[in-house]
């Protein structure tokens, strides 16, 4: 049959997998329904709507933007992308969270409960515009049943825990190193050309986005400062410049007087190398 798109042109709309006539021609009489009340998304698939939603969020991080395209295209798409729009329950919804809570991702490895909320997520926010639009009533990605992912506890590269790892290979999730495996690393790479930015991931806590957009404008050594203003992160196989994560994260880092001395020895090796290198 045909009904009116996003767009307002008339379409033709195919839709099977019925279990027999009856349910075929009560599906027909609810998207001629829809189509007759004026919901411009009564021929509109859910992959449809989210290649629409997606193109139409132009203030977006980059990083972000990858994520929700990775979403779509790998898990929603598949999945759901064939539904129309309109006809999308809830039972489709919870579906497509077994689904990916039980069988292995395109890489060959179970998708973590984190990473089942944050495609969920991404469903859920793509479908608020609709319903904002009066396009679908309500957001059926509401009070789905997710899963409840468990933070990893920080533990210590202890002794005991430094062993096993190297005689099993197992090891914690998340693990941190002591004052003393710190100071060996730093001595390790103290000739890097790099040394500068692993010093101050080590001591200063600057995510690795924060250290590459890192400026010697940014940098007061005279005050023993600097200033986090912007980063450089990797999307779509391009290096994008734009604002810190959060507003919180443009911030003022004091230096103390051995970070000071290790980013002036960083300037000097810089400005060496450009002399070297000379017009390349």
């Amino acid at each position: 049959m045909q009904v009116r798109g996003l767009d307002g042109q008339r379409q033709r709309v195919r839709q099977g997998g019925y279990a027999d006539a009856e349910e075929a021609q009560a599906a027909g009489r609810a998207l001629a329904a829809a189509d007759h009340e004026g919901a411009g998304a009564a021929g509109c698939t859910l992959g449809q709507w989210l290649a629409r939603w997606l193109a139409s969020k132009e203030v977006l991080r980059p990083s972000t933007r990858q994520g929700y395209a990775t979403h779509i295209r790998l898990y929603l798409v598949p999945q759901l992308g064939r539904i129309l729009l309109h006809q999308l329950t809830s039972h489709d919804v919870n579906g497509l969270l077994a689904v990916l809570a039980s069988r292995p991702s395109p890489t060959g490895r179970r998708l973590s409960p984190a990473t089942v909320v944050r495609i969920h997520a991404t469903l859920r926010t793509a479908l608020n515009a609709p319903v904002r639009a009066r396009l679908i009533p309500v957001n059926p990605a509401n009070g789905a049943a997710l899963p409840r992912p468990r933070r990893p506890h920080p533990v210590v590269w202890t002794a005991g825990r430094t062993a096993r790892w190297q005689q099993t290979g197992e090891r914690p999730a998340v693990a941190v190193w002591t004052e003393q495996q710190l100071a060996a690393f730093l001595t390790g790479v103290a000739q890097d050309r790099l040394y500068g930015a692993w010093w101050l991931a080590a001591l200063r806590g600057l995510r690795r986005g924060e250290l590459a957009g890192l400026r010697w404008t940014d940098v007061d050594l005279q005050a023993a400062e600097l200033t986090v203003a912007q980063q450089r992160v990797h999307a779509n196989g391009q290096v994008v410049v734009g604002p810190p994560k959060s507003a919180a994260s443009c911030r003022v880092v004091a230096l103390d007087a051995e970070t000071v001395r290790v980013l002036i020895r960083h300037r000097e090796r810089q400005e060496k190398s450009s002399v070297t290198a000379g017009a390349r």
